[in-house]
């Protein structure tokens, strides 16, 4: 048995908006599950606008807008990983622009953040948020980024004080 990660990541684009590459993409999941010894997955990477993943958004989780990223985890062997992640890049370059960075990084931020889900956490209660919010950017750092001083949601003083989102 080698020590090598088992892995295989398809990656889609059906987007007109900035979007990182696929290596970059790579980079970030490898990252993720490095971090959490996950050592076997399979993962596809959907790169979409925003009428795309408001209807991912409705059909599955019954949410009538668009999000920036939806997470689909797909495992039946506890040994490998397999998920499917949808990211909105137009909704990502929204949110660049508002953080000051740019759109490239902040759809990393988005796969990170599907990458966590997969993995098993959760941001639906303040307390796991916040964990979510460290361990996004220790990530974004593990791959050589740093989110923008305006980017608060990321720095965890500012979540701990309820400056979320």
């Amino acid at each position: 048995m080698d020590d090598e990660p088992d892995e295989a990541v398809e990656i889609v684009r059906r987007t007109e908006h900035a979007a990182p590459t696929d290596e970059a993409v790579r980079q970030a999941l490898a990252a993720v599950f490095a971090g959490e010894s996950i050592e076997e997955y399979e993962v596809s990477v959907a790169l979409v606008d925003d009428a795309e993943i408001h209807e991912v958004n409705n059909r599955f989780l019954q949410h009538d807008y668009p999000t920036d990223v939806v997470t689909f985890n797909l495992s039946s062997d506890e040994d490998l990983l397999e998920g499917e992640i949808v990211i909105s890049c137009q909704y990502a370059a929204g949110e660049a622009e508002r953080y000051e960075w740019p759109a490239e990084h902040e759809t990393l931020l988005y796969v990170i953040h599907g990458a966590l889900h997969l993995a098993g956490y959760d941001d639906h209660e303040d307390e796991d948020r916040l964990t979510m919010r460290r361990l996004e950017r220790v990530y974004l750092e593990k791959i050589g980024l740093e989110p923008p001083q305006s980017h608060r949601h990321l720095d965890a003083e500012q979540t701990e004080r309820g400056a979320v989102g």
